[in-house]
């Protein structure tokens, strides 16, 4: 079967768990890599091998390379996923996928219009409890949804925020606590409680020096009629693992992470939550402490997707939908009312 060659543009920190993953994809290998700064993709090479291209115009030009994965900063992702596509190269992009609905829009229309396959970066649904949940979910085992809650309470230092200059601003973080680190467990929520109505959000700047917001409470109602709470933060001491509550009439399950904590639901027989082991993700005060297993599904499935052997599990569609749900967040606190998205 054809292997998938993959460029990786942008070498840090997660681009290694992209080349982690695709070394581990049978039908994928690693052609080579792409950094506005050379240094780092010579050091790259050396733990990950593949060759060092000297512009994107490179990437775009080489018939080695079928995709690619952007792990650049944020306000980076859509001007590159958008030139990546007119050449012809499938994408997956790291999270967000753009940093408003237009540009979003803009990446879904061309893949379509070009057949190429767009992929957005939110691992954790593939972790094995998380499609558990997801599959009691849709077979609707709590009864009518009650309440849908998360709450994000992390550890973000002032020395986090200022070892790069895009990092806590607005034209390329494209928000704070919400975007950068809550979008995976606003995906999580939207993904297992249905589609979000309407957002009522209050956004602030308590204690780091950026441009954006360090914290975010939110009241948030969805299609369904339940309600639940969004709270995100970087600027607690310490930091707490993501929580994702969903209540219902007939019982109530809890996600620690990707962890099933508590599986309380009338008429089941329930989990053994001691075979559930151990999170794969710990990135409450670190954001470099995730497992590459759920990158390594990902691109499994995007290969997968890109080959005709799968349907792709997260595509340019369901990357916008946290987008959507984080700005209506945004927009709602800055006119202090509630926004239907």
């Amino acid at each position: 079967m054809k292997q998938i060659g993959y460029a990786i543009i942008g070498c840090g920190m997660i681009s290694q768990f992209h080349a982690t993953a695709i070394a581990e994809t049978p039908n994928a290998r690693l052609v080579g890599v792409y950094d506005a700064m050379p240094y780092r993709c010579e050091q790259f090479v050396i733990l990950n091998g593949g060759k060092v291209y000297e512009s994107l115009d490179h990437v775009w030009a080489d018939v080695e390379v079928d995709a690619v994965c952007i792990c650049t900063p944020s306000g980076l992702h859509f001007p590159q996923a958008l030139a990546a596509l007119e050449h012809g190269k499938h994408v997956l992009v790291e999270k967000p996928m753009a940093l408003n609905l237009a540009d979003c829009d803009t990446l879904i229309d061309i893949a379509k219009e070009r057949n190429l396959t767009l992929g957005v970066v939110s691992q954790m649904r593939f972790s094995p409890g998380i499609q558990q949940v997801k599959q009691a979910m849709d077979a609707k085992i709590l009864g009518k949804l009650i309440c849908a809650d998360l709450y994000m309470k992390f550890h973000r230092s002032q020395d986090y925020y200022d070892s790069s200059d895009w990092r806590g601003t607005w034209a390329m973080d494209g928000g704070g606590a919400l975007m950068n680190q809550g979008i995976h467990g606003v995906d999580l929520l939207q993904y297992l409680a249905g589609p979000v109505d309407n957002v009522f959000a209050r956004a602030k700047t308590l204690a780091r020096k950026i441009e954006v917001e360090d914290t975010l409470s939110a009241i948030t109602e969805f299609e369904s009629g339940a309600i639940g709470v969004i709270q995100a933060t970087t600027s607690l001491h310490s930091g707490f693992s993501r929580r994702i509550e969903l209540c219902g009439e007939k019982g109530t399950i809890i996600l620690e992470e990707d962890k099933i904590l508590l599986w309380d639901v009338a008429d089941d027989e329930g989990l053994d939550l001691d075979t559930q082991g151990a999170s794969e993700v710990r990135s409450s005060s670190d954001p470099s402490q995730i497992s590459s297993n759920g990158h390594a599904r990902q691109i499994g499935n995007f290969t997968a997707a890109i080959l005709g052997k799968e349907t792709i599990l997260i595509d340019g569609n369901e990357g916008r939908k946290a987008v959507q749900i984080i700005l209506s967040a945004y927009q709602s606190s800055r006119e202090n009312r509630p926004v239907t998205l």
